[in-house]
Parts: C-alpha cells; structure tokens; sequence
C-alpha cells in the first residue's frame, strides 16, 4: 500500500458487498454513504437493500464485515480483512488477506503475502499465496500455487500446489491429502495415515519439508 491509499472500512447487515480497486479511482459509493473518521480512515455503510458498490484506487485497505450477503472485490487491493457470518467471498487480488466466517465458498486470486481463511464451513480456492493458513470444519480446501501453508479440516479433501523449497503442513481427519512439488525437489517428509494409502514419488532431501496427516484418508506427494 501507499502513503495516499485510503484505508475503508465497509459494514452493512445483510446484502451483497462490491469492491472495485482500480488505479486513478477516487473513493465512491453506490447503495451507501461515507464518513470520516479521526485517524483518516473512511465508514461506509449500506443504504437500502441493493448491492453497496465501492470504488477507491489500488492498493487501498480494506476491512469488511457482514452479517450475510457475497462479498467481492476486484482489482488490486492492499490489506483485506473479512468478517461475515454467511456469504460467498472472492477476492482477485490482495497484499494480504485475512477471512473469517461461518458458512461460505471463499475464492482468492493471488495474494502476495499471507492468506489467512478460517471458514466454519465452505470450500476455499487459492490461485496464488505467499502463504496461505487454511482452517475449516467441514469442506475442501485448494491451494495451486504457493511458497508455504499450514492447511487443516475436519471432513473435506486438500490439495496443495508447491512452489518448492517451503514448508507445508497438511491436516485432515476425515478426507485425502494430495501435495505436489517441482519435479526434481526432493523435500524432507513426514507422512502418516491411519486408514489410507500413503504414497511419495519424491526422493528424500532438504527442499523444504512436508508434514500431512490423516486420520481416514489417503495421501499422495507427487512432482509436477
């Protein structure tokens, strides 16, 4: 984020919220109205049942907060953090995300940093992350493209792209564990299943390190 992106917070009870972050956009507001508030930071708050539609410029933080209602946020934004009881969250691109919520499918693009998802119930689709810690009680869990992550369920699969050469722990009590990493690296494991076939096409190293666990549910390391 810049010196000269805004910081929003956005509320509403019940609806859809959307976000457009785009370069050279001022602040603007459908659906709602905007207050100042003393550190500099901007309120905006829903009017009426229609979408509350914001604008602002990219790299603007973002604090969003619902009680139910989607949320989604386009463009590139800084810091995005999400609050909602139950709704559908996307998000296309972040700095980092934090997202918290009961039930809900969450859907994230690319996030440079850390993406931080503890969803009570839905299935969470990462594109890209730095990071990504992941914790959900019931539902599948993707991550296609990132450097480390820390990814739990109770019932529901994972899978988890590598980029190589990080840390990556992988839980689930009920449902399988698929992990895969650059063909040629050759990451520290440890793998355990109670009640599932175990499998590992990579050679034993140090290009990071593998920790999955099942309790029923097989888990497969493969190279891409």
């Amino acid at each position: 984020m810049t010196d000269t992106a805004p910081r929003l917070r956005i509320t509403r009870r019940s609806g859809k919220v959307r976000v457009v972050a785009d370069a050279g956009l001022p602040v603007s507001v459908e659906n709602g109205y905007i207050e100042t508030n003393a550190d500099g930071s901007l309120e905006i708050r829903a009017r009426g049942s229609s979408t509350l539609e914001v604008r602002c410029p990219t790299g603007s933080d973002l604090s969003i907060g619902t009680a139910s209602g989607a949320i989604e946020v386009r463009g590139e934004a800084g810091s995005v953090k999400v609050t909602t009881k139950s709704g559908n969250l996307e998000i296309e691109r972040a700095s980092e995300i934090d997202a918290r919520g009961a039930s809900g499918k969450v859907k994230v693009g690319v996030c440079a940093g850390e993406c931080h998802v503890v969803f009570v119930s839905g299935n969470v689709r990462i594109g890209e992350a730095g990071r990504a810690v992941v914790a959900t009680v019931s539902g599948d869990i993707e991550a296609k493209d990132v450097e480390d992550a820390e990814v739990k369920t109770v019932s529901g699969k994972i899978e988890i792209g590598a980029r190589g050469g990080g840390k990556l722990s992988a839980r689930s009590i009920s449902g399988t564990v698929k992990i895969s990493v650059p063909d040629g690296d050759r990451p520290a494991t440890r793998l355990k299943s109670l009640s599932g076939r175990v499998k590992c096409e990579c050679a034993p190293g140090d290009d990071g390190e593998i920790r999955a666990k099942t309790v029923s549910g097989g888990i497969e390391v493969t190279c891409r």
